[in-house]
């Protein structure tokens, strides 16, 4: 038996999740992590890590960006996309680049700096969001201490012997 067929009460949910604008991301920089990554062969036969990163705010949290970084192939701009991304995530560049530096970065905090892409591909005519710049994650400033509360002087108090 299924989750379906237990029955779920959607009755206070809206159509479309409330999302009224179903278009890419708007340009802007965001905080996002990498959820998930598989290694694919393109047409041209060359590797890629297709990556999903999971934006996480300041605004439009848990949409999702999608990024490719070719690994083979006679450019390097894909490894030193990744390469970026590693680096701004806190991984150690210095490393042979391998699945165990890959997924230590994984669910790691970096911003990254999106525009709007038009597609150039007819299979995908829409435009979406693209990746220009991955950047360490921007820590929230720590605040001052505060000054410790000095105590207050307490005016004298005079006690009256209601016994007399």
């Amino acid at each position: 038996m299924g989750i379906l067929d237990q029955g779920i009460d959607w009755s206070a949910v809206e159509v479309g999740g409330g999302m009224t604008d179903n278009g890419p991301v708007p340009a802007g920089e965001y905080t996002v992590e990498a959820v998930k990554y598989e290694e694919k062969t393109s047409e041209a036969g060359n590797v890629y890590l297709a990556f999903e990163f999971k934006i996480l705010g300041p605004s439009h949290a848990n949409m999702r960006l999608w990024e490719n970084f070719v690994i083979t192939g006679s450019s390097n701009v894909g490894k030193a996309r990744l390469k970026s991304f590693v680096a701004s995530a806190g991984g150690d560049v210095n490393q042979v680049l391998g699945s165990a530096l890959v997924n230590s970065v994984m669910s790691t905090p970096v911003n990254v700096v999106t525009d709007i892409e038009q597609s150039k591909n007819p299979k995908y005519p829409d435009p979406k969001a693209r990746i220009k710049s991955f950047l360490p994650a921007k820590v929230a400033q720590a605040q001052p201490a505060q000054p410790a509360a000095q105590p207050v002087a307490q005016p004298a108090v005079q006690t009256s012997n209601w016994s007399a």
